[in-house]
C-alpha cells in the first residue's frame, strides 16, 4: 500500500473578500481573520486488488502482463491465471459419468414404478370381480384367497418400487453435488480480476508453483485517484463552509474533488483525522509515461483564525491613552487590542465584545 506523505505549507492572514465601500455600521464578527492553510499530499488509485492463491498448485498460464489492462468491462470479473488443474478435470469426468448413470437408474425405477402402478391397479380390479363373483356363489374360496394375495403382492411391489425411485433420486442428488464441488475446486484454480483495472505487478510466471496466499498480481482501479490529508478539528469544520482549493503543482493545473471520508479516529499523536478527497481521472491531464498516481497535489483551505480575531476599518476605532475602543449602536464601549494593520483594516482581538455587535463611528 502506498501511503501519501503530507506536509504542512504555509499559514497566511489575508483579508476578507468584501469590498469595505464605506458603510455606516461594521458587524466585526462577519469579518473574521481568516487562516488559508496549504496541505500537499500525492496522488495514489482508489482501489487496488492483490491476486492470491488459496491452493497449493503450479501456474499454467497468465494471461495479461504489467501495464496491461485487464479485459472486459468494468464491473465483469475476467479470467487472468489458470492453475493446474488436470486431476480436477479427471475428477470431474469420472463424477459427470456417475452422475449419468445415477440419472440412468433414475429414469428405470421411474419406470418400474409405473408398471408396479398398473399391476397393482389390475390385481385390485381383479380382486374386486372375484369378490363379486365369490358373494354370487360362482367363486370358490381358493379363488378368493388367490386374488387377495396377488393384491397384495402388487401393492407390495408398487411400495418397493417408489422406494427404489426415491434412492435413485438421492443417488442424482449426490452426483449432482460431487460434481458441483469438482466444479467448485476447478472455479478456484481460475483466478479472476476486474474488467478494466490495470496490471501494477506480475510477481510470478507460468511453471512456478505458488503457496496458499501468495501474491501473484497486484491491480489498480485508475478510474479515479484519491489523496489522503490529515486534518485539525477546526479544518474539517471549515469544509463544512468553506470549498477546497487544490491544483496540481507540477503545471498549476486546478482540480476539482469530492471528500468522500472523513475518519473517526484521530491520529494518537497528532490528534488529527484523515480526509480522503477522491479526483476523477478526466481532471489529470497525463503525458506518458505517467498513470495518475503519485501525482503531488497541493490543497488549500480558508479557515477561522484560532485567535478569534476580527477586521474592523480604521474609522470605527478611537484611542484614549493606550487603549483602542469602538462603540456600538447601544451607545455602549468596548476595548479592543490590535493586532496588526493590513490593506483595508485593523485585525484585531475583540475581547469582551458581544458577538452580535454593531458598531458605529466614535
Amino acid at each position: 500500500m502506498f501511503y501519501p506523505q503530507i506536509f504542512m505549507l504555509s499559514i497566511a492572514l489575508f483579508g476578507s473578500p468584501e469590498m469595505l465601500d464605506d458603510p455606516p455600521t461594521w458587524r466585526p464578527f462577519d469579518h473574521p481573520v481568516i487562516a488559508e492553510r496549504s496541505f500537499t499530499a500525492f496522488t495514489r488509485p482508489i482501489r487496488t486488488l492483490s491476486i492470491v492463491s488459496d491452493v497449493p498448485q503450479r501456474i499454467v498460464k497468465i494471461t495479461i502482463d504489467e501495464g496491461d489492462r485487464v479485459p472486459g468491462r468494468p464491473g465483469e470479473m475476467t479470467a487472468v491465471v489458470y492453475l493446474d488443474s488436470a486431476v480436477e478435470n479427471e475428477l470431474l469426468r469420472g463424477s459427470t459419468i456417475g452422475l449419468e448413470i445415477a440419472q440412468n437408474e433414475a429414469v428405470k425405477s421411474q419406470l418400474l414404478v409405473e408398471q408396479a402402478q398398473v399391476a397393482a391397479q389390475i390385481a385390485s380390479r381383479e380382486q374386486k370381480r372375484i369378490q363379486d363373483l365369490h358373494n354370487e356363489g360362482n367363486a370358490t374360496e381358493s379363488d378368493l384367497d388367490r386374488v387377495n394375495l396377488e393384491e397384495q403382492q402388487a401393492r407390495t411391489t408398487l411400495g418397493v418400487a417408489k422406494s427404489t425411485k426415491l434412492d435413485a433420486q438421492s443417488a442424482v442428488k449426490a452426483a449432482e453435488i460431487e460434481v458441483a464441488v469438482i466444479e467448485a475446486r476447478i472455479d478456484r484454480l481460475i483466478l479472476k480480476a476486474p474488467g478494466g483495472w490495470r496490471v501494477e505487478q506480475r510477481l510470478v510466471e507460468p511453471g512456478a508453483g505458488v503457496a496458499p496466499g501468495a501474491t501473484l498480481l497486484v491491480i489498480a482501479d485508475l478510474s479515479a485517484f484519491e489523496i489522503e490529508i490529515p486534518m485539525a478539528e477546526d479544518e474539517i469544520r471549515a469544509l463544512a463552509t468553506t470549498p477546497l482549493r487544490m491544483r496540481r503543482v507540477a503545471d498549476d493545473a486546478e482540480l476539482n474533488g469530492t471528500i468522500t471520508f472523513v475518519g473517526a479516529i484521530p491520529d494518537p499523536r497528532t490528534l488529527r483525522r484523515r480526509v480522503v478527497i477522491r479526483i476523477p481521472a478526466e481532471e489529470l491531464t497525463l503525458e506518458p509515461p505517467e498513470t495518475g498516481g503519485g501525482l503531488e497535489v497541493q490543497t488549500v483551505l480558508e479557515v477561522a483564525d484560532r485567535s478569534g480575531g476580527v477586521r474592523i476599518p480604521r474609522r470605527f476605532l478611537s484611542q484614549r491613552l493606550e487603549q483602542w475602543l469602538v462603540k456600538t449602536q447601544e451607545g455602549k464601549t468596548y476595548v479592543v487590542t490590535p493586532v496588526r494593520f493590513d490593506d483595508s483594516a485593523w485585525i484585531v482581538l475583540p475581547g469582551e465584545l458581544p458577538g452580535g455587535a454593531v458598531l458605529v463611528e466614535p
